[in-house]
């Protein structure tokens, strides 16, 4: 195939494929979340959550990271084992969330989107690949993002958590929302 040729084909293709990429560069604009429920026995239901997020755009993939001495259980005690003995949260200080920006369907102006794509989990020093749920609306040009996922401790080497005969049953789940701005 001729010079000219692949040039033509390769316009054809990057116009087909315009309304899955953002125009430019992203940045988080106004409140973020990130919220887990874990379960267990007899009806054992921990929520926690966080608006300490961030989103950083990268050429290949949005990060999300989550600076998990920031989660939050509404009980103290609770919080500090989790962040002490389970986390290690100053040992590993961030949860970060790597999707490929192939992956995700960036939708058209007052449209939505969803999917689930894979993601690279980095949890307390250890890198997983997880399946993500995402739900993208564009108004403009800003998106709100919502993003869920489940998580399975044990994989990244965290113990299950085990209070007083209490034991959180994996996987948690995790869901995070924000709105990104193009820029």
């Amino acid at each position: 195939m001729n010079m000219n040729k692949t040039v033509r084909l390769l316009s054809v293709l990057l116009l087909c494929a315009a309304p899955a990429i953002a125009s430019g560069p992203l940045k988080t604009r106004g409140p973020a979340e990130v919220n887990f429920v874990a379960q267990g026995p007899a009806g054992l239901r921990i929520e926690g959550k966080s608006s300490d997020l961030s989103v950083t755009d990268r050429p290949d993939a949005l990060v999300v990271t989550v600076p998990v001495n920031k989660l939050d259980t509404g009980i103290s005690l609770r919080d500090h084992h989790m962040h002490e003995k389970y986390l290690e949260s100053q040992k590993y200080p961030n949860a970060q969330l790597a999707v490929s920006r192939s992956a995700i369907k960036f939708p058209a102006e007052g449209q939505t989107t969803e999917g689930t794509v894979p993601a690279t989990l980095a949890l307390h020093g250890q890198s997983k690949t997880v399946p993500v749920h995402y739900r993208a609306t564009r108004q403009g040009k800003s998106y709100n993002v919502k993003g869920d996922l489940k998580v399975d401790f044990r994989e990244f080497g965290i113990e299950v958590p085990n209070y007083l005969g209490a034991t959180v049953k994996p996987p948690v789940d995790v869901n995070v929302a924000f709105t990104l701005d193009e820029t």
